[in-house]
This record gives C-alpha cells, structure tokens and sequence, in this order.
C-alpha cells in the first residue's frame, strides 16, 4: 500500500505543478490581451479624431467653395451666344439677385455642424 500512497503524492505534486504552471499562463495571456485591448481602444480613438479633422477640413473648404461661390456673377445661358447668322448675340449684364444664396447655405452647414458635433450625447 505504500507504493500506492507514494504514487498518489506524486500525481498530486505533478497536478500541483501542472496547476501552478498553467496559472502563470493564464496570469501571461490575461496581460497580453490587456496590452492588446488599450492598444486597440488607443488606435480606434486616433482613427476618431482624424476622422473628426478630415471632416472639419472638409467642411472648411465647403464653406469655402460656398463663399467663393457666392463671389462669382450667376451665368446667364445666352451669355457669350451667336445667333444664326454668326454674329454674337446681344449680351446682357448677369442677373445678381437670382440663385440660392450662398451666404446662407454656408451658415445653414455651420450650423448642422455645430448640432450634429455639440448636441449631447446619450
């Protein structure tokens, strides 16, 4: 029976280790996918904010264009038209008032900016 007893503390001191061993595993694997996981957040944040910098570069140069836009004359389809005999055809000076408003529609983008980016979150 002694021999029994023998092999049961072995086993028991093989399992122990066996145990000990595979901790240190786990306690390694946990840390490495706590590393990965900041990793991961950290970069999904950076991607975030260039998002957020493209988009507010993007918005600039709408307003921009709008701006520019709203500088330039509204071209009139028969500006710079010949009439069928060759000669150009009368050219009257563009008319200002028509079209959108430009100034506005560029307010009306800052202003959906500033909802969409300040309105608090849920």
């Amino acid at each position: 029976m002694t021999g029994i007893s023998k092999n049961v503390e072995e086993m028991l001191s093989r399992l122990a280790d066996n145990a000990r061993t595979e901790q240190d595993f786990i306690h390694t694997l946990s840390d490495a996918l706590r590393r990965v996981d900041e990793q991961l957040l950290r970069d999904v944040r950076n991607v975030a904010l260039q998002h957020e910098l493209r988009r507010e570069a993007i918005l600039g140069e709408l307003q921009e264009l709008a701006t520019r836009l709203c500088a330039l004359p509204v071209r009139d389809p028969s500006h710079g038209a010949i009439d069928q005999h060759g000669n150009p055809a009368e050219i009257e000076p563009p008319n200002l008032n028509s079209g959108a408003d430009w100034r506005q529609a560029t307010q009306n983008i800052g202003d959906e900016f500033d909802f969409s980016f300040n309105s608090p979150r849920h």
